[in-house]
């Protein structure tokens, strides 16, 4: 006949082991899971490069040459407005600054 406590721990043995399978299934899903988010970190490595390479650096470069004919632009500006290249100038050197074209009088 069983007793009580047989039953007991039967029933302690029987939880602890579908709790012990629980968790190896849970485990083996875990590592499943991780080694698909590494394989998949691994594409979006590869894409991303794949992505730097055929539009930022492009991208980079169209940026780099625009920015140097700006440059030149404004020098050629500079040049036929008379002026030496400058960077922005405030209000108060724009109003100090000397015209160069200086109207001369005739003497009669």
């Amino acid at each position: 006949m069983l007793n009580p406590l047989d039953f007991l721990y039967i029933a302690l043995g029987g939880g602890f082991l579908l709790l012990v399978i629980f968790l190896c299934v849970m485990l083996l899903n875990l590592t499943i899971l991780l080694r698909d988010i590494a394989k998949i970190t691994e594409n979006v490595k590869i894409v991303s490069e794949k992505i730097r390479k055929t539009v930022l650096e492009p991208f980079k470069a169209v940026s780099e040459i625009t920015e140097m004919f700006g440059d030149i632009i404004k020098g050629i500006r500079a040049k036929f407005e008379h002026e030496e290249p400058q960077e922005e100038q405030s209000d108060v050197q724009k109003k100090n600054k000397k015209s160069p074209f200086k109207i001369k009088r005739m003497k009669k």
